[in-house]
């Protein structure tokens, strides 16, 4: 079976995707927070509708529905819990409400999900949706070092083959790694 790689942002480009959506007004609040949670955590696009208030917390998400039904913990960066307290702050929930939820109250969609995320791409020229969020945040883990292993478990795939068609993109860390195995005795590195 022929896969391609998957579509994925830079850094830089999710630092600017996240800061895209206008934090002084309300809609903008909830969309930051929701492009912060979804580039921090790696959640598909079912997972992060279905989240409820109760489910966050300051450094892990509970995914109770994930795919096949499996539940998981994943962690949250600081910088996305900040966007999304702040949002919970200013949008109070009962700890079962969904978290994130529409301008009228109403549970966030997966079609809307993908209007909003596609619409701040766009408006950055990027390419890619929810899912290229989750591409993002699963490549930047790799290269920032994290095994396979733990992307696996945090991106709550059954098979770790699922995972590992991000190593054909996250780079940064198998070049250190190829560097670093040159350098050591046993790797005939240069003398």
């Amino acid at each position: 079976m022929n896969r391609t790689l998957p579509t994925f942002y830079s850094e830089s480009q999710m630092l600017s995707l996240a800061r895209c959506p206008d934090p002084s007004t309300l809609k903008g609040q909830r969309d930051r927070a929701i492009l912060a949670a979804l580039l921090a955590s790696g959640l598909r696009a079912s997972e992060l509708c279905q989240l409820q208030c109760r489910d966050v917390r300051p450094s892990l998400v509970f995914v109770r529905r994930g795919k096949f039904g499996a539940q998981r913990f994943v962690p949250l960066s600081h910088r996305a819990w900040l966007s999304v307290s702040a949002y919970l702050s200013r949008h109070p929930a009962q700890p079962t409400d969904p978290l994130f939820r529409t301008i009228t109250g109403q549970p966030l969609t997966r079609r809307l999900l993908h209007k909003i995320v596609t619409g701040y791409s766009r408006r950055l020229g990027l390419k890619g949706g929810v899912h290229a969020c989750r591409h993002s945040a699963a490549t930047r883990w790799l290269d920032h070092g994290l095994n396979i292993q733990s992307v696996r478990a945090m991106l709550g795939h059954v098979r770790i083959v699922t995972t590992v068609r991000y190593l054909g993109v996250a780079t940064k860390a198998l070049v250190a790694e190829y560097r670093r195995c040159l350098e050591t005795p046993e790797g005939g590195g240069a003398r």
